[in-house]
C-alpha cells in the first residue's frame, strides 16, 4: 500500500518554527541500511538573493510551502511554487534563487544512506536497496499530489513534541520510503543535461573550488558522482586533458597570484593557506607554471607599482 495519499496544497497548515533550526538529526540501521539523517529545518531565506552552484555527497528533499523560487540543475532555472517539491541526489549540481524581500517558506529535509558492513541473511528484504534507487533520481519539480507536504508537516509536530526521538526519526523514514515509490513519469520538468559530459566536468571542477584541504579526497569526490575513482580520472582526462590534481594545481595556484598581489602575507603563509604542502613544493610548482618564483612575481609588481600576470609557459 502506498504511503502517499493526495492532499491539496491549501489544506496544509504551515508551521511556526524558527527557519533555519535543526528540528531533528540522528541516525538507524533499518535492515542492511545506515540511515543518517543530517537535519530537517525550516527554510525562509529572507534578505538573501541566491545561492550558488555547488553540490555535496547526501540526498536533499525541498518542498515549498509558501511563495515560490527558483532553481537549476545544470541548466536554466526553474520555478517551484507552493505545494511543489524537488529531490537532489548526492553529486548532482544545483543552485537557487530566491526574493530576497519576498521569500518563499519551505522545508529542507538532508539524509545519507550507506549499506552496513555486516553480511545479511539470505533472501532478507534489502531497506539499502529500496533507499539507494533515489540515487539515480533525475533532477525535476514535482507537484504534491500525494500528500508529501502533511508527512513533513507530521515531522515537525513530532519533532517539536519529543526533539530527535526514535518516533521523529522513523516518521522522517516514512517520508523517504514514501518518495521511493513515486513514478519518475510524474515529474514535469527533467533536466536532460545533468548526466552530459559537460555536467561531469562542472561538478569536479565546483568541488575542487570548494576543496581547501591539503589533500584532495578524490574517493569522495568520484563517490558523490556514483563513479569509481579510476573511471572518473580517465573520463576526466579524456574530456579536459588534465588529470584532477593537476586541475587542483592549478586552482590552487591562482588563489595564490591574488593573495601575493593584494596582502603582504609572507610567502610560506601563502601556500598554507591555499592548501600546498610545503613553502619549497609551491615554489617549485609555481615557477614551472609562471616561470619565476613567488618571490621574484611580488617583488616585480613591487617594483613597477602594480603586479602583472605572469606568462604561462
Amino acid at each position: 500500500m502506498s504511503l502517499l495519499h493526495p492532499r491539496h496544497p491549501h489544506e496544509i497548515s504551515f508551521l511556526g518554527v524558527q527557519p533555519y533550526q535543526t528540528m531533528l538529526s540522528g541516525n538507524l540501521t533499518l535492515n542492511d541500511a545506515a540511515l543518517e539523517i543530517i537535519d530537517l529545518l525550516l527554510e525562509i531565506p529572507a534578505g538573501f538573493a541566491q545561492c550558488p552552484p555547488h553540490l555535496h555527497t547526501w540526498y536533499e528533499l525541498n518542498y515549498v510551502f509558501e511563495g515560490h523560487m527558483q532553481t537549476s540543475f545544470g541548466g536554466s532555472l526553474l520555478d517551484i511554487h507552493a505545494g511543489e517539491f524537488f529531490l537532489i541526489p548526492p553529486g548532482t549540481e544545483h543552485a537557487h534563487t530566491y526574493e530576497p524581500h519576498d521569500p518563499h517558506k519551505g522545508v529542507c529535509l538532508r539524509w545519507k544512506v550507506d549499506r552496513k558492513s555486516e553480511d545479511t541473511p539470505a533472501n532478507t528484504f534489502s531497506t539499502y536497496e529500496q533507499l539507494h534507487v533515489l540515487s539515480n533520481w533525475k533532477p525535476g519539480v514535482y507537484a504534491d499530489e500525494f500528500g508529501l507536504g502533511q508527512l513533513l508537516m507530521t515531522c515537525f509536530e513530532k519533532a517539536k513534541g519529543s526533539g530527535s526521538s526514535i518516533a521523529a526519526l522513523l516518521q522522517i523514514v516514512q517520508v523517504i520510503l514514501a518518495i521511493t515509490e513515486l513514478s519518475p513519469e510524474r515529474k514535469r520538468w527533467i533536466e536532460t543535461e545533468t548526466n552530459s559530459d559537460h555536467a561531469l566536468l562542472r561538478k569536479v571542477e565546483i568541488y575542487l573550488n570548494d576543496d581547501q584541504s591539503y589533500e584532495v579526497d578524490v574517493h569522495r569526490l568520484a563517490a558523490s558522482l556514483h563513479m569509481s575513482y579510476g573511471h572518473l580520472a580517465r573520463k576526466y582526462k579524456k574530456l579536459s586533458g588534465h588529470t584532477i590534481m593537476d586541475r587542483m594545481s592549478q586552482i590552487r595556484l591562482e588563489r595564490s597570484l591574488e593573495l601575493l598581489r593584494c596582502t603582504d602575507q609572507p610567502i610560506q603563509e601563502i601556500a598554507y593557506i591555499t592548501g600546498l604542502s610545503s613553502l619549497s613544493y609551491y615554489s617549485r610548482l609555481f615557477k614551472k607554471k609562471y616561470g619565476m618564483s613567488p618571490k621574484e612575481y611580488r617583488d616585480s609588481g613591487k617594483e613597477k607599482g602594480a603586479v602583472p600576470l605572469p606568462h604561462r609557459i
